[in-house]
């Protein structure tokens, strides 16, 4: 059973708000009540009511249920999303934004609307459209300020800032996700904040810097944060490898392969 995140619920009632009017596909799932009721059927969300319509499998009961009125809500995940997911890490990302574009309609607080805006952030960033990816990004801060610096838009938030140059918004960020206590936001702002560092420049100096401020901290102080580890051991690597420290960047290489073969950052090398 899949718990109803504080992230998902913020993200989605944005969406909801930018799409008054529409409804979203009717998608396969479970309802619980705060009672321990379970309702399996068809599930889509209606925005003028703020409810939820559901299409009950037994009988075709048709029924409408408030959000509080619910304590778990269970949406298996698409398989579209993972093929998008897919086609970014491989380059296409102008393939996967349709798709993205539907899924975050068509899973309209149904869970996986969260993720499919983050990777459409992504896709929009990889594409080449940062601006895009802003505009994305911007809607569910809009509703939801914490967004910004907490939870799975702000880092594709902070790439977007970091490409247009948006340098102040981006350090704003930074600082609030490193001091909010939460160590996965605190653990990828501070790579982010190796990337601005390093964009700085090509000198010794600056290259030490975004170690010592940036990636080796993850590395060191954030271990248990396996998500992060794998780009701040790529990125790290890469900063030894300028500063000519061959032996030690191959040791960083080879904990990545072996650490954590799957992921892109090691098909990177």
């Amino acid at each position: 059973m899949i718990k109803k995140s504080r992230d998902t619920v913020f993200a989605a009632l944005a969406l909801a708000a930018l799409t008054v009017g529409m409804v979203s596909a009717q998608i396969q799932g479970v309802i619980t009540t705060p009672e321990g009721r379970r309702i399996e059927g068809t599930i889509k969300w209606l925005p003028r009511q703020k409810a939820y319509g559901i299409t009950a499998k037994d009988g075709n009961v048709e029924l409408e249920m408030e959000p509080a009125n619910i304590s778990e809500l269970q949406i298996p995940r698409p398989r579209e999303l993972d093929a998008a997911i897919a086609n970014i890490k491989q380059g296409n990302a102008d393939v996967a934004v349709p798709v993205l574009e539907k899924l975050s309609v068509d899973y309209l607080m149904l869970k996986w609307d969260t993720v499919a805006t983050r990777y459409l952030a992504e896709a929009h960033i990889k594409a080449g459209s940062a601006g895009k990816a802003l505009a994305v990004c911007e809607k569910i801060i809009s509703a939801n300020p914490e967004a910004a610096y907490l939870g799975e838009m702000a880092p594709p938030y902070w790439q977007a800032l970091q490409s247009l140059k948006r340098t102040a918004k981006l350090e704003d960020c930074l600082a609030k996700a490193i001091k909010s206590g939460d160590r996965r936001a605190s653990a990828f702002a501070l790579i982010m904040r190796g990337d601005v560092i390093a964009a700085e420049g090509e000198t010794h100096e600056i290259t030490r810097r975004s170690l010592r401020d940036g990636y080796l901290r993850v590395i060191t102080l954030y271990r248990s944060e396996r998500d992060a580890q794998p780009e701040a051991l790529y990125k790290a690597a890469k900063g030894f490898e300028k500063l000519g420290q061959t032996s030690r960047a191959d040791q960083l290489r080879t904990t990545l392969r072996d650490d954590f073969a799957v992921s892109e950052w090691a098909r990177k090398g």
